[in-house]
């Protein structure tokens, strides 16, 4: 009898857990801490979207997504992450998490879903067309012994100093015009959840302060190595700071050895003017389009605020079996690959732009509107 992907039941949550915790945990003999590291994606409320295949009355594979609300730039997106793609030692090699993620990614068309993201990279993914974009533009820090006119303050989420501390994380977060959406609860669930430590992995989250008020936060993902240790910015919000002397003061202050900082390269006011190394740099995992009609409907508004209305107004957007269509009057691009789709819109490529430059309108409208902006994905919400 063929076996069939469908959603988990209730009754079998624990059993998932259980192998999620068994292949990325205490196989790799760390502590079963998946379901407290992201409750968000492995929770009971979210169990319609923990997609398994069972044999033997065992949980056996599985896949798990989180559908959010992402603004681009105050234009928002459905997007679902990835995450706890595992399957059982035992009943590896028999395509069983290929075949969850065909019913995954019909699902996901079904629920209205713009875009996926993925934690990995694996060929699992990008025989799948899941594309490796690069977008960002990454400085790599390093620590230095300056002086800053401000407090650098660790703190613990559980027992904050003040009442309203939280409170300023999140006016400070939704600052952001592109960002994952957050409810408090979520946002305070996060904070704990996407910072606990496991293997050579752990956080320091500080506040920046000045005159004893919060001005800005930081939180940043530590990597140990065998002989130091290095960092990265999972998330940051600031107000108009030096952002670049805080970064070299916190990455000596905590001993590592560099700290790299991603900044979209559509996000011009957070670029740093630094004498170190900056290179352009991939989004952390992979991303997909789902519904390529639907994203550009949803990215109406986003695209009004780069092309002029004239332009935008004869643009469409199709799909014809596997072939993208971006049509103006006349013109027409016809794109077969969806990796190349996914490079078009997410990703910085001047080369790929020069294969359509004889198309001056799809072209015109093509570099004023690509790559499109979006949030740094291994921030609070990766999953």
């Amino acid at each position: 009898m063929e076996l069939r992907p469908r959603s988990a039941k209730l009754e079998e949550f624990d059993k998932v857990i259980e192998l999620i915790n068994y292949v990325f945990r205490i196989s790799r003999n760390h502590k079963p801490t998946m379901m407290e590291e992201f409750p968000l994606l492995l929770s009971k409320n979210n169990i319609e979207n923990m997609i398994i295949i069972s044999e033997d009355d065992k949980v056996v594979s599985d896949v798990n997504y989180l559908i959010q609300d992402v603004s681009i730039q105050g234009n928002r997106l459905k997007v679902a992450a990835i995450g706890g793609v595992c399957t059982h030692p035992d009943y590896e090699k028999r395509g069983y998490s290929s075949k969850i993620l065909d019913k995954v990614e019909e699902k996901m068309f079904y629920d209205g879903v713009d875009i996926v993201i993925i934690s990995g990279t694996r060929s699992l993914y990008s025989r799948r067309n899941c594309s490796l974009v690069k977008s960002f533009y990454k400085y790599t820090i390093k620590p230095e012994d300056v002086k800053i006119p401000y407090e650098i303050v660790e703190f613990d989420e559980t027992n904050f100093e003040k009442d309203d501390d939280l409170d300023k994380m999140i006016e400070l977060y939704n600052q952001n015009s592109t960002r994952f959406i957050r409810t408090r609860d979520e946002f305070q669930k996060l904070l704990h959840a996407a910072t606990i430590a496991w293997g050579t992995i752990a956080y320091n989250k500080v506040f920046i302060k000045e005159n004893n008020n919060i001005i800005g936060y930081l939180i940043i993902r530590t990597i140990k190595k065998e002989d130091s240790t290095v960092g990265e910015v999972a998330e940051i919000g600031l107000n108009s700071v030096n952002v670049e002397n805080i970064l070299k003061y916190v990455a000596n202050k905590f001993g590592l050895e560099y700290l790299n900082y991603k900044v979209h390269v559509k996000n011009l006011k957070d670029q740093l003017k630094c004498n170190g190394i900056k290179s352009l740099d991939y989004q952390q995992g992979t991303m997909k389009i789902i519904n390529f009609t639907k994203l550009c409907d949803s990215l109406r508004s986003y695209f009004s605020q780069y092309v002029d209305s004239e332009l935008l107004k004869y643009m469409e957007f199709k799909q014809v079996e596997n072939k993208y269509i971006i049509k103006y009057k006349e013109e027409e691009l016809v794109i077969e690959s969806l990796d190349k789709l996914n490079k078009l819109f997410f990703e910085k490529n001047e080369e790929q732009y020069n294969e359509f430059k004889h198309l001056k309108n799809i072209y015109k409208f093509a570099t004023k509107a690509f790559p499109v902006d979006f949030p740094w994905t291994a921030n609070l919400n990766y999953q």
